[in-house]
Parts: structure tokens; C-alpha cells; sequence
């Protein structure tokens, strides 16, 4: 996998965690919609820190095992009786809200997930980028741990940019959007120059 983290598109978003989680919200409750149809009871998952993913935590009524380095998921699955929840990580980063470890080679040692959901900051060309570089680190260990890689993103995560890069497209296996039509989608993706590969599925 390409390692170029830092990379010509590194713009911060300007939005704090809690203005991105009032953006869009329906369209990302009915990306949630379609991402429950991949939790099973008694299965193990990796939550990212995410938006998205946050409203998926909320929606989770069955008994599953969750890693997460996300405050806001450790918070709301804590809640949750038959949820067992792991926290990643020991240093908080304070503005986007999630945890992590400089050893981040060690996050999960003798662990394995049946599915990684995963969000994004910005989705080019060239794969998927985040605000920070430890962000990007985990969920690329992450992802490599997982049988299933899902991304959940908004049709707007593929005009922006951001600064590091977590994972090449290739490596996501199911990618979740909010509902568009087929034409919009693709015109999205060949004016941003984006080459989805051929054996990811696409669910909208």
C-alpha cells in the first residue's frame, strides 16, 4: 500500500466535530440504514471515529463486540447493556474527539474484526484522506485487521481534501453513500477523477 500520508492536499476542514455532526444528518441516518444490514449478533467490529458512524452507534441494539478510539462512541455504546466496547488508545485528541497511541503499530496486537466501518474526511483520485496523521494510522491498521472494510461518506466527501492519507481505494471492499441517483453519482466521481475499483461494492 502507498504510504504517502502527507500529501498535496492538506487543507484542515474548518468545521468542528459537533458542527459535522448536525451537517447532513438525515443523509447520514439513511447511510445508517443501509449499514445495519452488516451487523450480526455476537460478531466483532472496529467504529471509527466518524459522524456517521456516530449515529451507527446509536442504532445498535444487538449483542456485539465494538473497538473504537472514538470519546463520542465510547460513550454512547457504554450505554448500550449487551455492547461490549473497547477503548484504542491513551492521549485525547481534543478537537476531533477520538483517542490514540504513539505505538499505533500495537493497536491491535492478537485482534481481528469482521468488519471495519470506517468514515473519511476527503475521498480523491488517489485514495482516502483525514485531518490527522494518528486518525489516518489507526484506521489503516484497522482496516488491515478486518475481514470487511465499509466506508460510509456523504457525496460531498469526494469533493473536499484534507491533509493524510489512510487507505487506498482498493482496500475498501463496500462503500456506503447517501441515497443519489446512479448518474449523479458517476458524474461525481469522473469530474473528481476517481477510479473506483471494479470489485468494491457500491450501495446508495
Amino acid at each position: 500500500m502507498h504510504q504517502d500520508n502527507e500529501s498535496k492536499y492538506c487543507k484542515q476542514c474548518n468545521h468542528s466535530y459537533e458542527e459535522r455532526l448536525s451537517i447532513r444528518s438525515e443523509e447520514k441516518k439513511k447511510i445508517v440504514e443501509k449499514a445495519l444490514m452488516f451487523i450480526r449478533e455476537g460478531k466483532s467490529y472496529f467504529f471509527d471515529v466518524s459522524t456517521s458512524i456516530q449515529f451507527l452507534a446509536q442504532s445498535i441494539d444487538k449483542k456485539i463486540t465494538v473497538y473504537t478510539h472514538s470519546i463520542d462512541n465510547l460513550y454512547i455504546l457504554s450505554e448500550k447493556k449487551d455492547v461490549e466496547v473497547h477503548s484504542v488508545g491513551n492521549t485525547l485528541n481534543k478537537n476531533n474527539r477520538f483517542f490514540y497511541s504513539e505505538d499505533n503499530k500495537n493497536y491491535f496486537e492478537g485482534i481481528n474484526f469482521d468488519v471495519a466501518f470506517l468514515g473519511a474526511t476527503a475521498i480523491t483520485k488517489d485514495g482516502i484522506y483525514y485531518d490527522d496523521k494518528e486518525d489516518a494510522d489507526i484506521k489503516r491498521e484497522a482496516a488491515k485487521k478486518a475481514k470487511r472494510v465499509i466506508l460510509l461518506a456523504e457525496h460531498e466527501k469526494y469533493k473536499n481534501v484534507s491533509c493524510y492519507k489512510g487507505l487506498d481505494l482498493n482496500e475498501i471492499d463496500i462503500i456506503i453513500v447517501d441515497p443519489m441517483s446512479c448518474n449523479s453519482f458517476v458524474d461525481i466521481i469522473v469530474s473528481q477523477n476517481i477510479n473506483i475499483d471494479p470489485h468494491s461494492l457500491i450501495i446508495m
